[in-house]
């Protein structure tokens, strides 16, 4: 009986989330072990001999059953009890504001890095693929959370194979990984790529606004290309991030070299669209383990297969590469760190914190890289036109982060308020009758809150 138990009872497969500690609860329900069911363990004894013979068998092979579904249930429901609890979930928002501030900020200091790093080398390609290389150490960050966080730990290779199943479907070779990999590191490098030369000829708040409209873009792609759900206020949003890029473009008029740089950051934002649909398209639901996974595979093909470029570039007197002694190293490596941090911060931060809260840090990174630039680099004070263009991309972006059924929760949560008003003033008004002998009538509801219910 116990064998035919232990046939039955499922094996735990860790998931993506392996930070998660496990609760209390599920570390006494281990300790306790499935306990048999009283009905079967009388029906076990009815059958008499040696366990029952054939009935005690079968009794005691359904109680163990039942006790093990008993356990998952219990299990299921601690864990939906965790997922509600009220801490549980104030900790999870002070945690996205907190990654969501890091966020802005890194994002602000490594654009001024870059910048920096731009006026000494004018190597803008060579640049983005430095930093690039550096995504080799997303996974394995993601692992060693994975040794501290899992229950079952499992080897680096056992856990590659494990997250990157979008990537291989036959055997793990370099050479196939490279290939899955190569789509996403050409989006990759020309998104930054294009991002470093827009940095040439306009401020970097103004670079971030226009990054922040990738967001109407992926709204766009996805409505198209994966068949999303259409939704109206969406598409208001989309109209407000374009006229905010067309006023962005028109504060220093049409014919100014600061057009060429807005085109240059609507075509990077429009690449980083275009990855991360792509990226949902062959991933499904991102996790954490998939994203560290795929940006490693990402820096290895940059490492591997992007070198070439930046010889051809060198070569071609495109780009001009001075002695490695005048090299900024100091700014390339901040950069680069920050862009690193950054990765780790968007991809990996969801398992402490609520992933709104956390792309919170990309709309605060336009007042950061602004306030750097006043500060810092000594840029001349914005144009109204400017804050004006920066706010309506602002809206846009708080307005694409609003969940699907937005508007269904609103009504929801109008009818629950004027429902418990309405129920509390019956009440009083019953126990008003109550003591002057008088019965309360029920006051009419509006004609609009009406519909609604």
């Amino acid at each position: 009986m116990n064998k035919q138990t232990a046939k039955v009872s499922p094996s735990p497969s860790p998931g993506p989330a392996v930070f998660l500690l496990p609760t209390p609860q599920e570390h006494a329900e281990r300790q306790r072990g499935p306990q048999p069911a009283a009905e079967d363990e009388q029906d076990g004894g009815q059958g008499g001999g040696w366990g029952g013979g054939q009935g005690g068998g079968k009794g005691g092979w359904k109680g163990g059953v039942q006790a093990e579904d008993c356990v998952e249930e219990k299990r299921e429901d601690s864990k939906s009890r965790c997922a509600r609890c009220p801490l549980r979930a104030m900790c999870r928002a002070a945690w996205g504001l907190v990654l969501g501030c890091c966020v802005a900020l890194a994002w602000a200091v490594g654009t001024h890095s870059a910048k920096q790093s731009l006026e000494q080398l004018h190597a803008p390609f060579f640049t983005i693929w430095f930093c690039s290389t550096w995504n080799l150490l997303l996974f394995p960050l993601y692992y060693l959370g994975h040794l501290l966080g899992a229950e079952q730990r499992q080897w680096p290779t056992a856990c590659f194979r494990q997250c990157s199943g979008f990537l291989v479907e036959e055997d793990m070779t370099v050479r196939v990984l490279l290939k899955g990999a190569a789509p996403f590191s050409v989006l990759w490098s020309l998104s930054g790529y294009l991002y470093l030369l827009a940095l040439c000829r306009i401020s970097a708040g103004d670079a971030s606004a226009i990054l922040c409209c990738s967001q109407g873009f992926i709204f766009l792609l996805s409505w198209i290309g994966l068949n999303d759900r259409f939704m109206g206020v969406r598409i208001v949003a989309v109209i407000l991030s374009i006229t905010g890029i067309v006023m962005m473009a028109y504060a220093d008029g049409f014919h100014s070299d600061s057009i060429t740089g807005v085109a240059l950051a609507v075509g990077s934002a429009s690449t980083t669209a275009l990855y991360k649909v792509l990226f949902r398209k062959r991933v499904g639901e991102v996790q954490p383990g998939t994203a560290s996974v795929l940006l490693s595979c990402v820096g290895l093909c940059c490492c591997v297969l992007h070198s070439w470029v930046c010889v051809i570039l060198y070569l071609t007197h495109v780009e001009y590469w001075p002695p490695i002694q005048y090299i900024p190293w100091d700014a390339l490596c901040v950069m680069a760190s920050l862009l690193l941090a950054f990765n780790v911060l968007v991809n990996l931060g969801s398992v402490l914190a609520y992933p709104s809260l956390i792309s919170l840090g990309m709309l605060l990174s336009i007042p950061a890289n602004s306030a750097v630039d006043f500060y810092v680099a000594a840029a001349p004070q914005l144009s109204q036109v400017r804050v004006a263009a920066a706010a309506i991309i602002g809206v846009g972006y708080l307005l694409l982060l609003l969940p699907g059924d937005w508007d269904d929760s609103v009504v929801h949560w109008i009818e629950g308020l004027w429902q418990g008003g309405w129920k509390e003033d019956s009440v009083v008004g019953e126990d008003g009758g109550a003591d002057g002998g008088e019965i309360a009538k029920p006051k009419p509801k509006p004609a609009g809150i009406a519909s609604l219910t």
